[in-house]
């Protein structure tokens, strides 16, 4: 793969982006809130949340795969292509998933052959992922913009120590599974302690770890802040 800094065919990926477009445009129709919302129980609080971290990361993954084609990296470039398939059918987004899974698939042929266009593939490729995610991006958040739903959690006037007990509980579980119900848990955790104002540091690192899903440093977070509870 030589080094380039500008796209090996410019009207090749551009053509690339406009058929992504062009797909994207006739099978986003058929989405609806209901059917996104269905691998996650309905719960449209959490998949807001949700679809906001996977955006945050993908726009650096995205800023990534540019650097490595400057690099000529196609190894690493791999690494989050296969990163992003998987964190994309996570999410819900059908089309950039599968998108990523033939791309995957075509860079690894191209890999393992020493072809003499893998620049080429790997441009192509991070076009496409690019157009897809905007296009699905855009449709999902069309659906989200029609809901009435916010994502302001109901205020808890009251609750027990054991309540409360529970509650860390059932996070410390979920943490330990990688579960992203995690989510929900930690804002239900910091609605019920709003008013403690010396805690509200350990919680906000608490909720930074579980949104950025780094579960280990979140287990951490918990566990100094059960210590001062």
């Amino acid at each position: 793969m030589k080094a380039n800094k500008n796209p090996s065919n410019p009207h090749s990926v551009a053509q690339t982006v406009s058929n992504s477009a062009n797909h994207l445009g006739s099978t986003s129709a058929n989405k609806t809130l209901e059917n996104l919302l269905a691998p996650f129980a309905g719960n449209e609080l959490f998949y807001r949340r949700l679809i906001h971290i996977f955006e945050t990361n993908l726009q650096q993954q995205l800023q990534n795969l540019d650097q490595m084609i400057l690099d000529n990296n196609t190894k690493d470039i791999l690494v989050i292509i296969h990163t992003l398939k998987g964190s994309s059918g996570s999410t819900g987004l059908s089309s950039l998933h599968l998108a990523l899974l033939d791309g995957e698939k075509k860079l690894k042929q191209a890999h393992d052959a020493n072809a003499a266009n893998l620049d080429l593939v790997c441009e192509e490729l991070v076009a496409h992922v690019r157009a897809v995610a905007q296009a699905e991006l855009s449709s999902i958040h069309s659906l989200l913009l029609n809901s009435s739903v916010t994502d302001t959690p109901a205020p808890v006037d009251d609750y027990s120590s054991a309540e409360l007990t529970s509650t860390l509980a059932e996070l410390k579980q979920h943490l330990m599974d990688g579960n992203l119900n995690a989510l929900d848990v930690t804002l239900r955790l910091q609605n019920m302690l709003s008013d403690k104002v010396l805690l509200q540091q350990d919680l906000a690192s608490l909720h930074d770890t579980v949104e950025m899903l780094d579960f280990e440093q979140a287990l951490d977070a918990l566990a100094s802040l059960s210590q001062k509870l």
